[in-house]
């Protein structure tokens, strides 16, 4: 008797276990993906290039247009809890504006020229990112040069300093690599100059509107 209950005992305990082991296990709930944020502080330099919508002046005479800019710029950025980012950036830029018209002094009329053959700037950035979009204000100092001829009284080419201000957005492709739209206002100022011995005012502003490509470093 006490033979068979041990028996019936150990087929119960086995049948239980076998059972157990078919019923099925609780699955581990899977971690959450992480979605890195992309974080704007450090160095970085680039290219760029786009148009510049210039307006040069003689006394009465504009000498209105567009040209070709590009060239190389450079800077470092810091971002803040909450997004927002600081940076200071540098740039310099070749110019192709290069406008003709005649002018009339006088008795004199005579065919002039206006050309800006280089632009650069140091500017502040202010913006608010995004993760990787990051929509940003600009502003600081600007300079470049302005030269002036006019047939039979002679030129004068002069290096300007001015201001420029402006607005743009970045989009950070990864880790490294960032293209960039931007568009700025400079003003180069004026300034009097002596041609033949007849003084004149020379004046140049314009809009840089430019495409570029950044690397983080």
């Amino acid at each position: 008797m006490k033979m068979r209950l041990a028996l019936a005992a150990l087929l119960l305990t086995s049948t239980s276990a076998f059972a157990a082991d078919l019923a099925p296990q609780p699955v581990e709930p899977a971690a959450p993906a992480v979605v890195p944020v992309y974080n704007w502080t450090g160095f970085y330099a680039g290219l760029h290039a786009g148009a510049l919508i210039g307006q040069g002046k003689l006394d009465h005479a504009k000498f209105n247009g567009t040209g070709f800019i590009g060239g190389v710029h450079a800077g470092y950025n810091a971002q803040f809890d909450g997004g927002w980012v600081v940076g200071l950036e540098t740039d310099f830029d070749y110019s192709s504006f290069n406008k003709s018209e005649t002018v009339t002094n006088g008795a004199v009329t005579a065919r002039a020229k206006f050309k800006n053959e280089w632009d650069g700037s140091t500017r502040a950035r202010v913006g608010y990112a995004f993760d990787n979009i990051l929509p940003y204000i600009t502003g600081g100092v600007a300079y470049g040069d302005e030269k002036v001829s006019v047939a039979g009284a002679g030129s004068n080419t002069d290096t300007r300093v001015g201001w420029t201000a402006g607005a743009g957005v970045e989009y950070a492709i990864d880790q490294n690599w960032i293209v960039r739209g931007e568009a700025r206002y400079i003003d180069l100022g004026s300034k009097n100059i002596s041609l033949a011995g007849t003084r004149h005012k020379v004046k140049f502003d314009g809009a840089d509107l430019n495409l570029g490509v950044s690397y983080k470093f």
